[in-house]
This record gives structure tokens, C-alpha cells and sequence, in this order.
């Protein structure tokens, strides 16, 4: 039950206000602590931003899931249809590298051959914490994307909307919390208590939960969903 095999990939949306939903569902682990059972691993070795490591791209150590950010990729649920949801995910950067990158996907809904797929990426990148971006064409109100979508290429077809505020992100090597809410066809993140980001008008009602590999060198705990049915 805890894992299902993607049927549908793509996302729900979610609310704002502190109550977002009024009954909490009950949390449901999408990591063991143990191994990656329930997630795959998609990696583009075309492309590896220039950083190369001994060690695999994904592996487990003392309860938590580590990238070494190389080859980009991300590592996705098998389950690919979770609609309206908070998601809490602890992070920090274990290891420096030249450009501290990452992200977490929600609302994954196909996936294209690439380190890129139609998703929302919560982006963790240095100094950009806190954006949203959709995607491979995945479309939300009130911006454009900087190009138009091309299949062909990876990097068509991204909206950015920067994150309100400052960044909140903690001093390197000390845990971060991203928490992600999402009904209907809004969005609302969070980093460390503050609100970073309000969306609506997201395309993609349903999908798989993936984190990023690229090209840093971060780590991950406490994965956690509250479901929430509509």
C-alpha cells in the first residue's frame, strides 16, 4: 500500500493559511531508513556538470539518503500518484562542491530521456533556495517561461517564480526542512517555518515525488507524505 507502481505520473495541488488541511492524514514514510525500496533512480549520463565521484550517484548511510549530485538525474517514487499532500523532507549539504544544486519534484508527471522531467522543482540550489520552477513545459499563473517548449531540449519551456523574502537556508552542514503542500491546483513551500512561494493555476493535478541529483552533494531524511483526499 505504501508503494504503488507509477500508473499516472503528475501532481495535486495545494492551499495556503496555516490550516491547509483541516484533519491531518496520517504520516506515511516514503523512506525506510534502510534501503531505496518504493524509489528508482534515473540518471542522464550526458550530463554531469563537471563533477565526477567515486562513490554512486544514490546510496544510503546511516538512515539517510545521500547523492554524490553526479550524473544528474533525480530519484523518483516508484508510486506516481500522489494528488493532494504536505510533503516534509529534511536536507543538508554533506560534501562542498563548486555549485551546491538539488531540488525536490512533486507533480512528476512524465518522464522525458533527461535530467529533466515534466515536473514542479522546489529548487535548493545556493542562493536561489526557495524558487519554483516548472519544468519541461509544466505551466502555473502569472509567469512565462523562457522559451518555448521544444522536446529536443532539455532546458526549453522552464517558468521560474522566485522565491518571497530572503533566504532561510542554514549555514552549511546543518539540517534544512522543506515542506511542500499542494490542493487542488495550488502550491505553497516553505523552508525552516517561512513561506517562500504561493502558486496556482498548476497544469499537472497528480504525479511521483523525486529528489534532484545536480551536481550537489546533499542529503535527505525524514521523508514523509500527510495525504489528504478532496
Amino acid at each position: 500500500m505504501l508503494f504503488k507502481e507509477m500508473k499516472t505520473l503528475g501532481c495535486a495541488a495545494l492551499v495556503g493559511g496555516a490550516a491547509v488541511f483541516a484533519a491531518r492524514a496520517e504520516k506515511v514514510a516514503l523512506f525506510n531508513g534502510k534501503d531505496l525500496s518504493g524509489w528508482t533512480a534515473v540518471a542522464d549520463h550526458d550530463v554531469t556538470g563537471g563533477y565526477s565521484a567515486a562513490e554512486p550517484t544514490w546510496f544510503v548511510k546511516d538512515g539517510t539518503i545521500l547523492t554524490t549530485g553526479t550524473p544528474f538525474g533525480y530519484l523518483r517514487t516508484k508510486r506516481g500518484d500522489f494528488g493532494d499532500f504536505l510533503l516534509h523532507v529534511e536536507y543538508r549539504w554533506w560534501r562542498e562542491t563548486e555549485k551546491p544544486n538539488s531540488g525536490v519534484f512533486v507533480r512528476l508527471a512524465a518522464e522525458r530521456g533527461t535530467f529533466i522531467p515534466t515536473c514542479l522543482e522546489n529548487q535548493l540550489c545556493r542562493g536561489a533556495m526557495g524558487d519554483v520552477l516548472g519544468l519541461a513545459g509544466l505551466r502555473f499563473a502569472g509567469f512565462e517561461p523562457r522559451s518555448p517548449y521544444d522536446p529536443a531540449q532539455a532546458l526549453s519551456g522552464i517558468t521560474q517564480a522566485p522565491r518571497k523574502g530572503s533566504d532561510v537556508e542554514r549555514p552549511f552542514g546543518e539540517w534544512n526542512v522543506l515542506e511542500v503542500e499542494l490542493k487542488g491546483d495550488t502550491l505553497v513551500n516553505r523552508v525552516n517555518g517561512v513561506e517562500l512561494n504561493r502558486l496556482s493555476g498548476i497544469s499537472v493535478a497528480r504525479g511521483a515525488i523525486a529528489l534532484q541529483a545536480e551536481g550537489g552533494a546533499i542529503q535527505f531524511r525524514n521523508v514523509w507524505v500527510e495525504e489528504k483526499a478532496r
